[in-house]
């Protein structure tokens, strides 16, 4: 289930972050949070499975694009299935006008991902 960022989630959203930032210090993290929480272009969603938050997935609304800046898996969650299974419910949880798009690594899993939805 994919729950919106709020401030009572913050240090474990740097904490899930931090699996796909190359700056991994607290404070680093923590203006990269903030910007998701204070620009109003920027998403950043959490993804829970039971009772624990496993993932996250940040992205920047420009125009009818939704561009998938950070996504990253806690290490009992990783895999491309599990990332696929992020994706899609990031694909339901967005409007469908949206062409969900990445940079970088996040493109090219994004790539794969549309192969197999198509």
């Amino acid at each position: 289930m994919l729950v919106k960022y709020k401030r009572s989630y913050e240090k474990t959203a740097m904490g899930l972050l931090a699996f796909s930032c190359s700056d991994k210090s607290p404070l680093s993290l923590l203006e990269l949070v903030r910007s998701y929480d204070e620009e109003e272009s920027k998403f950043l969603y959490l993804w829970k499975v039971d009772e624990d938050f496993v993932g996250i997935i940040g992205m920047v609304q420009q125009g009818t694009t939704m561009v998938i800046d950070h996504i990253a898996l806690s290490p009992s969650f990783r895999g491309e299935k599990r990332s696929y299974e992020l994706l899609d419910e990031v694909r339901n949880v967005l409007p469908l006008d949206l062409t969900l798009t990445g940079t970088g690594k996040t493109g090219d899993l994004l790539d794969k991902w549309n192969q197999l939805v198509v």
